[in-house]
């Protein structure tokens, strides 16, 4: 994958820096303060969660981190070796059953129980891949993600690209490191750290929260 400048510029800050930058940035808007407290954010202060839902749910998309599968107690049962790397496909994407908890899966039940199709749900690997399919999706009629989800690291460089070279806004969940002591298995902490995942994970444990997952499916139906 090729690095942009503005890549560069946040892989030599600190994850704790990026952090407070992101945060800062999205906590400007009104709408955040709540929010924010659960782990999720809406891109820009002009963004109308309750309208979108309403009336132009079927121009939404979402994209979820292939790190947020379990690893641990729980293993995806399409994982093979956890040091190295885990798989984006999801049994339960692929509309087949799976009781392993999950973050992600749990997510994607969320999703489908408002209609988002396969096509409209995408697990990242890599930007590389993902950057292309969000641009294939704006150029369909899609304007939203609901989600979108990251670390605040991915998020602190990616957001801008997706605002305002892809051309779509929406709601973000930030990924949450299940041990954040475990400087090893956490978040990516810089852009060399990130980069890396496109080989190996190097046995992340990270996950959506129940509070993220939660306050979406608040938002889809309608009571958020």
């Amino acid at each position: 994958m090729k690095i942009s400048v503005l890549e560069r510029i946040h892989s030599f800050l600190p994850y704790s820096v990026n952090k407070k930058l992101i945060e800062k940035r999205l906590g400007s808007i009104c709408a955040n303060n709540s929010l924010m407290t659960y782990n999720v954010a809406i891109s820009s202060p002009y963004i109308n969660l309750k309208d979108i839902v309403e009336n132009e749910l079927d121009k939404c998309i979402a994209f979820l981190p292939y790190c947020s599968k379990p690893l641990g107690n729980s293993t995806c049962p399409l994982s093979v070796n956890c040091s190295s790397r885990k798989t984006r496909i999801c049994l339960k994407l692929e509309g087949k059953s799976c009781n392993v908890p999950c973050s992600l899966g749990e997510m994607i039940d969320v999703l489908k129980k408002y209609d988002f199709t396969q096509d409209r749900i995408f697990i990242i690997d890599s930007d590389s891949n993902l950057f292309p399919w969000l641009e294939r999706k704006k150029n369909e009629g899609y304007k939203y993600f609901l989600p979108g989800i990251g670390c605040h690291y991915g998020v602190a460089y990616a957001l801008k690209y997706v605002q305002k070279k892809i051309g779509l806004e929406g709601c973000i969940i930030f990924l949450q490191d299940q041990d954040p002591m475990d400087k090893d298995h956490g978040v990516c902490k810089s852009f060399f750290d990130y980069n890396n995942m496109e080989k190996t994970d190097k046995g992340k444990r990270t996950m959506i929260s129940n509070e993220s997952i939660k306050i979406i499916e608040n938002i889809l139906s309608g009571k958020t």
